[in-house]
């Protein structure tokens, strides 16, 4: 009896172990209570061990919060895990005010767990079931862990390596502030449409929401029966479900795609067809082109579409891969966070950028060539070759960059897309004379830092750098490297370390790699010193030597070197030469040979296509300004900047800035005449207090500028009509000029229906932030009224953007309080609450008011822009100029830097551009005022402002 009592015990407490997985307790009940031998025990261990084996892994104990915080990934997810398909059932009803569905993942296991990252915001997740060897429809548990969307999912039970199939259930709201899947209402229709870059898709779908994880989607979407929905590829079977009004759509299989070009937009669209994209000697197949705008707007989307496949064949041709995808949608936004989203297939753009309608004018027609030769550019850069990490932005978006001045010049030849390009690169100057500017390949290690890889480092001096290289290499070595690229990468994602490693291979230029590496993945702008050295009986020569640019005030420390392609231009008479190096030591001798006698002047930034600002000794500049009419159109506008730059310096005095500048507002180019309105624009702050001064430079803009203007009006080129609009607005505004301020005064009252008697000016697109903003000032409140009210009956979307920029421009402090109740109201959208604020601080007369409202309303503030926005916020503040404000905005963001999870970048480089214009002030603002009040007129009234 007894032993027969003992081995029910046995396989009793057998049984016991594999449910609660305690062998040590086990162990000593059988020892203590069988009273049987030691053969019989082993026997006894050896059955236990061989049934948990055959029976379910134990199940986990849950981990504590506090320890999955500790342990949460900052930045990029664990490796080991990885997505190997997606497949989503959402409904999204855009009338409503939640979506949901059921996301089902694919995911492969290196080595055994007991869970894993992943991301999700702001979900309310209803059930998690995981199915793997050992695992069958089982719940597990979702845990949100870190505010930028870091998840964990934990097993029930410990799984092994291998496949696991993971089923979320969720639901979420629609967001309010154009982030994630968000929704509007536009002309009594409600739309949905998501924005998933960079990383806003964990805010409607639970996922490895990085881009290096690359993986194909089955989509389905229940939507609302008369609702159009857009998604990544064609659709595959639509049901209409009768009784409840909805329809039930399934969309091909995509391509393997990251989270961040997955598409999804759902309402009344209304749809145009396009050509579609014909076979080519690179792609034996067609492409269906549509077009999809908000109801009433499909015919301002056909401009787009007809300059679409000449892109597409552009970069077919030139790279040698086929357009990758079996259709392209480009689709007009109600409302868009940035100007647009290179989703997969689905570009998608806000409205007032890519419709083309009655109002357009030519500044408008070539905004939108840029931006949608852009995202074109983006199917094979970012899209079908994808940077795996975030600080590797720049081989999509500053490749897409520089691609579109190339496209676009192949297309219009006459159309001065090059000199764009050099602009462009000038612009990035700005940002990267900061000592705080970021890399272009700057390591990120946080979530809370990718948006900040979003500036004009990545986009324009990426560009910049790549122009350079292209330039001195030649196209001939450089571009059909790209080509093999795209061919070795494609449906993959590379690095930095992957590109240079194809370029050098497919060029066989080491210093090709080794320029490209200096420039990205070191911040700061080279400033090239050169001096013109002729003695007799020997050869002319230049002495360069490099260093970082840096002005005054500047933290910069010295101690910086690039290896520079570097190139200027010598000429003597109508000899013109181009001279070049590889200046990779701080110092280099470069001997003119093709020169028996001295050059009459340099130029040390051949063509403009250099990244670099440069330097001359007094006299070489004042040659330069002498021969300016000589120098091509890139070279004329990297001078201005240049003295521009050696100005704020310290080194470089004024008159010969101004002689530079008034040569280049004479210039036959608008990129060349632009650079000297920006020459003036910046010193206007200095003269904006002293009214001596500033009628001084109001006196000598329409000196200056009047003639040039003259000149465009005459003139039925594009760019003339462009730069007509553009002196239009600087002689009204900056350059004070009462007969024009009167006219854009009285068209734009026309425009909102104000009463005008006579004769008013016609408006387009490229006039309506001149005259709605000098109507703002002139006509104060009754005007503000009239423009928003006249917002019900103007359908225009380029209109409604001039409102809130005009709205902005506002002049009077006493108006200050109604037009920050306005932009709080949502009556204009959450980007116009942002520009409102931007505007309002840097108006010299309500910078300081707009500074206080701020500092007292900030909380509140934050919640009305946009989500990718808050990060930005320290930058409002960057106009203000003392001390006191530099104190200001860091106690501002010790107190509320929580509300803006990325600040940190945004707060340094507003703080150091306060710090620079105390500088400046400090050395240079008296020496302004006093130059400008001499060209005042006689009756100005004396100067108060000391």
């Amino acid at each position: 009896m007894r032993s027969q009592r003992s081995a029910r015990l046995e396989i009793q407490l057998a049984v016991q172990f594999q449910g609660d997985a305690q062998g040590g307790w086990l162990i000593w009940i059988v020892t203590r209570n069988s009273g049987f031998s030691m053969q019989r025990l082993i026997l006894v261990c050896a059955l236990v061990v061989g049934l948990a084996a055959c029976g379910p892994t134990p199940r986990q104990e849950q981990p504590e919060l506090a320890d999955l915080y500790e342990r949460a990934p900052r930045g990029p997810l664990p490796d080991g895990v990885r997505p190997t398909a997606y497949t989503m059932d959402l409904e999204i009803d855009p009338r409503r005010s939640r979506f949901g569905g059921t996301v089902m993942i694919d995911v492969e296991f290196d080595q055994p767990a007991q869970g894993f990252w992943l991301h999700g915001q702001g979900l309310e997740i209803r059930e998690v079931t995981v199915t793997s060897d050992n695992m069958q429809d089982e719940t597990a548990t979702w845990r949100d862990v870190l505010s930028s969307g870091v998840a964990w999912i934990h097993f029930p039970r410990r799984t092994g390596a291998g496949n696991v199939r993971v089923a979320i259930d969720y639901t979420a709201p629609f967001d309010a502030n154009l982030t994630g899947l968000f929704k509007v209402d536009e002309q009594g229709n409600a739309y949905a449409l998501a924005k998933s870059e960079s990383i806003q898709a964990r805010r409607f779908m639970p996922g490895f929401d990085e881009p290096r994880f690359k993986t194909p989607f089955d989509l389905t979407l229940t939507v609302p029966g008369t609702d159009t929905a857009i998604a990544n590829t064609s659709i595959a079977i639509e049901e209409y479900l009768e009784e409840e009004g909805l329809k039930r759509i399934s969309f091909k299989q995509t391509r393997p795609l990251p989270t961040y070009l997955l598409s999804l937009a759902v309402g009344p669209f209304d749809r145009l067809d396009g050509p579609s994209l014909s076979p080519n000697e690179v792609r034996d197949f067609s492409v269906p082109l549509t077009g999809y705008t908000r109801a009433g707007k499909s015919d301002e989307i056909s401009y787009a579409l007809t300059m679409t496949e000449p892109m597409v064949a552009f970069f077919e041709k030139e790279l040698g891969v086929p357009y990758p995808y079996e259709k392209l949608d480009i689709i007009a936004a109600p409302q868009w966070p940035s100007g647009a989203t290179e989703l997969a297939a689905a570009i998608t753009y806000r409205e007032s950028r890519i419709l083309y309608g009655p109002s357009s004018g030519p500044a408008m027609r070539r905004a939108l060539l840029n931006i949608h030769s852009h995202e074109i550019a983006h199917m094979w850069f970012g899209d079908l070759v994808t940077p795996p990490w975030w600080d590797d932005l720049w081989l999509k978006e500053a490749f897409s960059s520089w691609a579109t001045g190339i496209v676009l010049s192949e297309m219009e030849p006459e159309g001065g897309y090059e000199l764009d390009a050099v602009a462009d690169s000038i612009s990035a100057m700005s940002l990267d004379s900061l000592r705080s500017a970021r890399a272009v390949r700057e390591p990120i290690t946080l979530n809370e830092d990718i948006r900040n890889a979003y500036d004009s480092i990545t986009y324009d001096k990426g560009l910049a750098v790549i122009a350079m290289v292209d330039s001195y290499f030649g196209a001939e070595t450089f571009r059909p490297a790209l080509g093999r690229y795209i061919s070795r990468f494609e449906d993959s994602v590379a690095d930095s370390p992957d590109f240079f490693e194809v370029i050098a291979d497919e060029t066989d230029e080491p210093d090709l790699t080794t320029a490209f590496r200096s420039f990205v993945e070191q911040s700061g702008l080279p400033l090239v010193s050169a001096d013109l050295q002729c003695r007799e009986g020997r050869t002319p020569e230049v002495l360069l030597s490099q260093s970082r640019y840096q002005p005054l005030g500047s933290p910069i420390e010295e101690g910086r070197r690039w290896t520079i392609p570097y190139c200027l231009v010598a000429a003597s008479g109508d000899n013109r030469e181009r001279v070049c190096t590889m200046m990779s030591e701080q110092t280099a001798t470069l001997v003119l040979d093709q020169f028996e006698t001295c050059p009459d002047w340099i130029m040390p930034n051949a063509r403009g296509a250099g990244y670099w600002r440069f330097t001359l000794p007094d006299a070489q500049w004042a040659l330069l300004a002498i021969n300016f009419g000589s120098l091509e159109p890139g070279e004329a506008m990297t001078a201005v900047d240049s003295a521009r730059a050696g100005f704020e310096a310290g080194e470089l005095a004024l008159p010969t800035l101004m002689a530079i500048a008034n040569a280049a507002a004479r210039h036959e180019e608008r990129q060349v005449v632009n650079g000297a309105v920006r020459s003036y624009s910046a010193l206007y702050r200095t003269v904006s207090g002293s009214a001596a001064a500033k009628a001084g430079m109001e006196a000598e803009i329409a000196r200056v500028f009047g003639p040039r203007l003259e000149q465009a009006r005459a003139s039925e080129r594009e760019s003339d009509l462009i730069l007509t609009s553009r002196l239009e607005s600087f002689l009204a505004r900056t350059g004070n000029d009462a007969a024009l301020r009167s006219e854009f005064a009285r068209a734009a009252n026309a425009y909102v229906g104000l009463p005008v008697s006579g004769d008013v000016r016609g408006l387009t697109s490229d006039d309506f932030s001149t005259a709605l903003a000098i109507g703002m000032q002139e006509g104060g409140e009754p005007f503000l009224n009239a423009m928003m009210a006249s917002l019900s009956d103007i359908d225009d979307p380029t209109f409604e953007q001039a409102v809130a920029y005009a709205i902005g421009q506002n002049n009077d402090p006493e108006l200050l309080p109604v037009i920050m109740d306005l932009s709080m109201s949502g009556q204009l959208g959450t980007r116009e609450t942002y520009s409102i604020m931007s505007g309002q601080m840097r108006q010299s007369e309500t910078m300081q008011d707009a500074w206080t409202w701020l500092q007292a309303n900030y909380p509140e503030f934050v919640l009305r822009i946009p989500g990718q926005r808050p990060r930005s916020t320290p930058r409002l503040a960057g106009n203000l100029c003392s001390p006191k404000a530099e104190a200001e905005l860091e106690d501002l963001f010790a107190e509320y830097g929580e509300l803006a999870p990325g600040y940190e970048r945004a707060l340094a480089e507003a703080r150091e551009s306060i710090g620079l214009c105390v500088a400046l002030e400090a050395e240079r603002g008296d020496d302004i005022r006093s130059y400008f009040a001499g060209f005042a007129p006689s009756e100005t009234a004396p100067d108060d402002s000391n």
